[in-house]
């Protein structure tokens, strides 16, 4: 259950480089990038968090007694459903379990036996078989007893793949949002914000469902910061957030008159009292609840300072929790290549700087691209010349946007080979056509789906 790391032309990535210096960046970039991904395998991370010992189920000083439960029931969601439900059913071999797993279409699924249900949805649009997966999770957890134990397993992409929209909102009303919202410049807590609340899954509300002992989720976040409420839209989280609050982002944002009538009335009712809330913290219900995070962006970052440290490049993590637009981040990154070569700060005469998180893009285009493709095309132009310096970006899922790419690499030399070739990195950006520019200079990073999401990591890394 190993994940694939980056499958791309090394020859390629090396013979474009052109100096020894720019070959050798692009090469010290992808084996950090590669060890960024092997670090957040979920498969491994799970079982090296988690343990069987004396009939319980141990994760750190957290202990869930196994002998008691009648029934043992495992819903795994999102990207990483697959390795984690193979490691957790690995785990659980001597005992009986139940499961549904929900992964994303298209995903290689290796053989369960029978009592594991597949479903495989539509992400980032909810399509109608997340529909029926969300039917059948809220039966099977609405079934569990007082003596019986729920695992959850959930990872990014979840909120899509596990629509379950509220009572009064169709599948495709619900289509029509995700859509509008993932257009838009909307943080992803707002986007959770607002499927929370439009959903009877999401923000807490499984955990109502349920009358099962124990609840245990084991999580992997591709939410800068672990906010474990945005984390899968929260589906075993206290929500701090309410209807008002999901009305007021569509309304913020220019979506209000957007969306579908019967979202824009479920938010009004709901503001005003006449639907259930999602459960708020405090709640009792939570204490029987273990929300624990696996894996991590700063798991990743750490991997690929690791890697970089072996090849004697001193690195820094300035962080692991950013949040800000595409096209923001590749000239910030652009900015500081730039600096570090005219006055040796931050970076000195060689080094590097990771920073993880997730931007967002505002679509006006009609081209194939992706937020980290977009981040490095936003800084061709301005790193241009500056020998030995590298710019990388990685969707750590493996598929950015609406492309096929997981990210793209640039260095100094990008924007002149891309003049050669007659293509102009400003068109490609106003079309948010970053897969095609870099194809054109094959310079796009091909991972396929990773089994894994831990958000994207960025490198400006600089060689003498």
């Amino acid at each position: 259950m190993k994940i694939r790391p980056i499958i791309h032309s090394r020859a390629q990535i090396i013979r474009n480089g052109g100096t020894d210096s720019n070959q050798s960046a692009r090469r010290f970039a992808l084996d950090a990038l590669e060890g960024a991904l092997r670090a957040v395998d979920p498969y491994g991370c799970l079982l090296a968090k988690v343990s069987i010992r004396n009939g319980q189920i141990r994760c750190g000083e957290c202990s869930v007694p196994l002998a008691n439960a009648s029934r043992i029931l495992i819903l795994a969601v999102g990207k990483a459903a697959v390795p984690m439900m193979a490691a957790m059913t690995l785990l659980l071999r001597n005992y009986t379990v139940n499961g549904i797993l929900v992964a994303p279409k298209n995903q290689y699924v290796p053989p369960f036996d029978d009592s594991i249900l597949l479903f495989q949805s539509g992400h980032p649009v909810p399509d109608l078989t997340g529909l029926a997966a969300s039917r059948e999770a809220k039966r099977a957890v609405g079934m569990l007893g007082d003596n019986d134990l729920l695992i959850c397993l959930i990872s990014g992409g979840a909120s899509a793949m596990l629509p379950a929209p509220a009572n009064d909102i169709t599948l495709q009303d619900k289509k029509r949002v995700t859509d509008e919202l993932v257009k838009s410049r909307v943080t992803i807590h707002e986007i959770n914000t607002v499927r929370r609340h439009l959903s009877s899954l999401k923000g807490g509300q499984l955990v109502r469902l349920s009358r099962a002992r124990r609840i245990l989720s084991l999580i992997v976040s591709d939410v800068p910061g672990n906010i474990l409420p945005d984390i899968a839209s929260g589906l075993t989280v206290e929500d701090p957030t309410t209807f008002r609050d999901a009305a007021e982002i569509l309304q913020k944002h220019g979506l209000w008159s957007r969306v579908p009538k019967s979202v824009i009335n479920h938010l009004t009712i709901g503001a005003r009292g006449a639907i259930p809330e999602t459960p708020k913290p405090g709640d009792p219900m939570f204490k029987r609840v273990s929300n624990i995070i696996i894996a991590d962006n700063r798991v990743a970052c750490l991997a690929a300072k690791r890697v970089l440290a072996t090849k004697h490049v001193p690195t820094t993590i300035l962080t692991s929790s950013a949040e800000t637009e595409a096209k923001s981040m590749g000239r910030l990154l652009a900015a500081i290549a730039t600096s570090s070569k005219l006055h040796n700060h931050p970076i000195r005469k060689e080094g590097a700087i990771i920073v993880g998180g997730e931007t967002t893009v505002e679509v006006h285009g009609n081209g194939i691209g992706g937020r980290n493709q977009e981040v490095v095309l936003s800084a061709v132009e301005d790193i241009a010349g500056l020998d030995g310096a590298v710019i990388a970006a990685l969707g750590t899922d493996g598929i950015d946007g609406n492309s096929k790419a997981a990210g793209a690499l640039a260095d100094g030399r990008t924007a002149q080979r891309a003049k050669r070739k007659r293509i102009d990195p400003k068109y490609f950006l106003t079309r948010n056509d970053s897969f095609r520019f870099f194809g054109r200079l094959d310079d796009n990073l091909i991972t396929g789906r990773t089994g894994t999401n831990v958000g994207d990591v960025y490198l400006i890394l600089r060689n003498p």
